[in-house]
């Protein structure tokens, strides 16, 4: 079974994914702060009444990967990334709508692209945060993305 996802200039657009579009992730308005967000909804409600662990994993999960998307857009349509491992931190419960901010320390940004031309894959680890609507931290995430190189037919 082949999963197709909307594509925009040639890159996935991850709020497409079904999960993502089910659970409401979307594009933040304002990239400079987040780059994703998730809405409050008591849909995304745990036993106590702050957003679900699940829900912020999906959120930082998807962060991770748009980042990626966005980092390297020139190998659009020419990887296939998974998720390899992941390591979150729950610091503070959350509340209200959810911001997603993704990063990767510079010297592995540096190595990437060579590695991925020299051996057609690579381990890439993503750091995010997680901010509530009160802008407090309530988890941090280290999730490792596995990318391979596809061969292109000529």
């Amino acid at each position: 079974m082949s999963l197709v996802v909307k594509c925009e200039n040639n890159i996935m657009n991850t709020i497409e994914i079904p999960f993502n579009k089910f659970i409401g992730i979307n594009k933040s308005e304002n990239q400079a702060e987040s780059l994703l967000e998730l809405p409050d909804s008591e849909n995304m409600k745990n036993h106590l009444g702050t957003v679900h662990a699940s829900a912020q994993f999906a959120l930082a999960e998807a962060c991770s990967g748009e980042y990626l998307l966005h980092k390297f857009s020139h190998y659009s349509g020419r990887i296939i990334p998974v998720v390899r491992k992941s390591e979150t931190k729950f610091k503070k419960p959350a509340k209200g709508r959810l911001s997603a901010n993704a990063s990767i320390d510079p010297d592995v940004e540096n190595s990437v692209i060579e590695k991925l031309e020299q051996k057609s894959r690579v381990v890439i680890p993503v750091n995010v945060v997680i901010s509530d609507s009160s802008n407090e931290i309530t988890m941090t995430a280290r999730i490792e993305w596995f990318i391979q190189k596809i061969e292109q037919k000529a």
